[in-house]
């Protein structure tokens, strides 16, 4: 047949269905009378002949169906038909319809929700021209494992020599004090190359951006804003280009606004608020000059590994003498999004659970519906129906139910996409927007006809298997079910359960683990603590002395504020992002050098603010500054592990800074944790006016609430000098919570999954039992008349449930055992093999089984003996 042909019975079986129809009868009716009228010819009675012709063409419904079995797009006709018997039923049912959509709608809805984040920060490609050839370069330290940055002078090699790249750029973040843009204010800064900005095909909002020439030493002082500072600070006046701006002490002129959708896709979320060129000569916080962050965009037909060669060859060259070092790159999008891979694959393969769950609950309603339609299965067949039909039309409702529950869960996956991203920002990196886009859709729909097939082909095939008259006997028994049906089903609740007690382990070693960090003895006590850090401008305040004129006084103003207890400085609290460490120094009456110890900068009375115990000697006074004998403290673990002997006070230790000299040991502070998830570590404690600090952290002791107190400190701050600003206020507590955040949050995610897995477990279980209770309701009325008693219904009707689901927790703790090396990375202070946690998980279940089980098994035992016997 033609193209033209073709589409010419298509529109004539779509648009004139009654024409054809009317067409198909008439032609049949013509036959069979032409077929009388010849065999009243050959002598038959009208009658007779009329009955004989219709024998010979079959049946004018039988021949009707295969004239339109053979018409084109005669599926479309079957479809509607299916959909529209299949509609009905849904109709028939309500409460078996909204109880499937909505299980499915949560499954559904939590796993598109997931899936959106990790499309966003895994999958879908950076927003940038070709990123596919966008690649980071970083240095492999041999046993140290990579290491994220490169130094200056491997930047220039590569940049000066390279053929693999057809761009290359590099740039770094730190923190700045900005005057000039109202009040003083610290922000987060990026130093960057001009060719970043190219490398990225950035456009600017207004003026222009940097130029080669502003990449080397001697080049303009300019700088750029972020289009949230341009509208925020100069309410976005077009004249705020060629204003001039001071960044920690230096003057610099602002060349122009980056867009509003600018944003580096950094891994650390950091947003950066002004950038600066190479020639601003800035140093990070906490890093040696110009450590940077290098990409760059390989060349039309180089692979990555063809460019990682030649990039490790100029590596190579810039080494004084061979060292285990080389050159990694890794694409772009990859090492931006390492630091939460894991984290969105585990949540992600947690959500699959959930709905694997869900679709095992509706798999199993439907099993348990299948089996009250089997009469009405059996008739179909035994009227001449094939398994076919059958089983596509059992599919066409799941296929409903499926994609009605898609269209829910979308709802849910809408609303819940940005309550999860503002759950999960701290865990996620810098990255354009979380949007049900495209892909997004297609995932849900794809999900949708996946589980659709899932809970839908295993209970239409289990209908259909059945022998239409064996079909019929067995419904008209109604006492008992078929084995396949049993047996199925009982294969449903084991993966079900297995599934359940897998995601309640891992919820349940989230939340102890988190209660360990939570109620973890840090050594201080952080109640009632403000903290506020100050970093000093260089050329403000550029030696040691004027640094300690500075402290000595903001922290004589404070203490004498109403409402402070006291107040302390150090150059990194507990829990701080920066920390300072020396290691092969000299211990007086140590034959070996120590091996590593970290070093803390602190004021008089910090231990007594922090609250930290004193364990022998004495604290730090006013005379322990420049021009007298130096002094230091350390803690609990230094004088254990590096004064085995007991005696550690009068002994000296090396100097941190000079070699030649030395400070004696004066006191023995208690131990104090640095962090959360690493242990106590060895503490030197010097004092700040025998040191340098031109950064210190305030903590400040209040006698109400540590916020209510920040106007007020910062008033005292701006007293001294308004172009020093302080940032980073909040309290000790808020510090803390910060550093358990996310967390937090993978503890409360885990275990919302797994509490909605127990819930769903639950309804399957009860639904099972309450299912099997009424299907032996006449089994029960025969065991009761001939004397059984309640308890041994209850029994009966329970035993084997709870044998299927000790077999389920038995698989589900084989599965956890086996995916507990995911959960290491998640989990701190607790092992993955935790055995409470294992015991607790089953226990549970088996709890909430038993109850699952008991009101629909007592319902069915007290059920009245010549009731249930009379029961069909």
């Amino acid at each position: 047949m033609s193209l033209l042909s073709r589409l010419s019975a298509w529109k004539r079986n779509l648009l004139h269905k009654s024409q054809v129809e009317q067409s198909l009868d008439e032609e049949l009716t013509a036959f069979v009378d032409l077929l009388t009228e010849e065999k009243q010819r050959a002598g038959m009675e009208p009658r007779e002949a009329r009955r004989a012709a219709l024998l010979e063409v079959g049946g004018l419904d039988q021949v009707k169906e295969e004239c339109r079995d053979s018409r084109a797009l005669h599926w479309l006709d079957v479809l509607h038909q299916d959909l529209r018997y299949g509609l009905r039923l849904l109709l028939r049912n309500p409460g078996f319809a909204a109880t499937v959509v909505v299980t499915l709608g949560l499954g559904i809805g939590a796993t598109t929700s997931i899936f959106s984040v990790v499309h966003a920060t895994l999958l879908r490609p950076l927003p940038y021209s070709h990123p596919e050839t966008l690649i980071y370069i970083k240095q492999n330290l041999g046993g140290y494992g990579p290491m994220p940055f490169s130094f200056q002078k491997e930047f220039t090699a590569w940049r000066d020599r390279n053929h693999s790249l057809s761009q290359i750029a590099a740039y770094i973040g730190t923190r700045v004090n900005v005057v000039g843009v109202g009040e003083a204010q610290r922000m987060n800064c990026g130093i960057g190359t001009a060719s970043f900005f190219q490398l990225l095909g950035t456009r600017p909002e207004a003026g222009r951006l940097f130029v080669p020439d502003e990449d080397r030493p001697g080049g303009a002082p300019v700088a750029l804003l972020s289009y949230a500072v341009w509208r925020g600070r100069f309410g976005g006046d077009p004249a705020a280009v060629g204003r001039t701006l001071t960044v920690d002490g230096k003057r610099f002129t602002i060349a122009g606004i980056l867009p509003a959708s600018f944003r580096v896709p950094d891994r650390y979320g950091f947003e950066y608020e002004i950038w600066l060129p190479f020639s601003a000569s800035i140093q990070p916080e906490g890093a040696p000059p110009y450590m940077l962050r290098v990409v760059g965009r390989l060349a039309p037909g180089v692979t990555v590994l063809a460019a990682q060669a030649e990039m490790d060859s100029i590596l190579q060259t810039t080494l004084r003498r061979p060292r285990k070092i080389n050159a990694l790159l890794v694409p772009w999008q990859q090492e931006i999004a390492g630091g939460v891979r894991t984290s969105l694959l585990v949540f992600l393969g947690a959500v699959g659970f959930l709905l694997l769950i869900a679709c095992v609950n509706v798999a199993i309603l439907l099993l348990s519906r299948a089996a009250v339609r089997e009469r009405e299965v059996a008739v179909r067949m035994a009227l001449g129906a094939p398994r076919s039909r059958i089983i596509r039309q059992l599919l066409t409702e799941s296929m409903m139910m499926a994609l009605s529950g898609a269209a829910l869960g979308l709802a849910f996956a809408y609303w819940g996409k940005d309550l999860l991203v503002n759950f999960l920002s701290k865990n996620l990196p810098a990255m354009y927007p979380v949007q049900l886009d495209d892909r997004v859709l297609a995932f849900t729909l794809g999900l949708a006809v996946a589980t659709g097939l899932f809970f839908g082909l295993a209970p239409a095939l289990q209908t259909v298997r059945m022998r239409d008259k064996g079909g019929l006997r067995e419904s008209a028994r109604g006492a008992s079910e078929s084995r396949a049906h049993h047996g199925f089903r009982n294969i449903l609740i084991v993966t079900q359960v297995a599934t359940a007690i897998t995601l309640t382990i891992g919820a349940g070693l989230l939340v102890k683990s988190f209660l360990r960090l939570h109620g973890l003895d840090m050594g201080f006590r952080s109640d009632r603590i403000l903290t506020l850090t100050v970093n000093l401008t260089p050329a403000d305040y550029p030696d040691a002395a004027r640094q300690t004129q500075f402290f000595q006084r903001a922290l004589q103003n404070i203490q004498g504020l109403g409402g402070v207890e006291s107040a302390a400085a150090n150059y990194c609290l507990p829990l701080g992002d920066t920390r300072w460490s020396v290691s092969k120094f000299k211990l007086e009456g140590r034959p070996e050098p120590v091996d590593s110890s970290d070093l803390e900068v602190i004021s008089t009375g910090y231990f007594h603010t922090m609250q930290i115990p004193w364990k022998a000697g004495r604290d730090f006074n006013q005379q322990d500054r420049a021009g007298n004998p130096a002094v230091a403290i350390v803690n609990e673990t230094f004088a254990r592990r590096f004064c085995p002997e007991g005696r550690c006070l009068g002994r000296r230790v090396e100097h941190w800074k000079d070699p030649n000299q030395w400070m004696t040991i004066v006191g023995v502070a208690g131990d104090t944790r640095a962090s959360m998830e690493r242990p106590v570590e060895p503490v030197l404690f010097i004092p700040y006016l025998q040191g340098e600090a031109p950064s210190m952290t305030f903590a400040i002791r209040t006698a109400g609430e540590p916020m209510s107190m920040a106007a007020a400190v910062r008033a005292q701050l701006a007293a001294i000098d308004r172009n020093q600003p302080p940032s980073d206020v909040m309290s000790l507590d808020d510090l803390r919570g910060n550093w358990i955040a996310s967390r937090r949050a993978s503890m409360l995610l885990l275990a919302a999954f797994a509490l909605l897995a127990l819930v769903l477990g639950c309804i399957g279980i009860y639904g099972v039992v309450a299912y099997n209770a009424n299907r032996r309701t006449h089994e029960i009325g025969i065991r009761m008349a001939l004397g059984a008693r309640e308890s041994d219904v209850l029994t009966l009707i329970t035993r084997q449930t709870l044998a299927l689901i000790a077999a389920g927790e038995l698989a589900g703790l084989g599965a956890a055992l086996a995916l507990n090396r995911v959960l290491t990375t998640l989990v701190v202070e607790v092992p993955t093999t935790d055995l409470f946690t294992y015991i607790s998980a089953c226990l549970l279940w088996t709890t909430v089984a038993l109850l699952a089980c008991y009101v629909p098994a007592r319902r069915g035992a007290r059920v009245e003996p010549m009731m249930a016997l009379h029961c069909e």
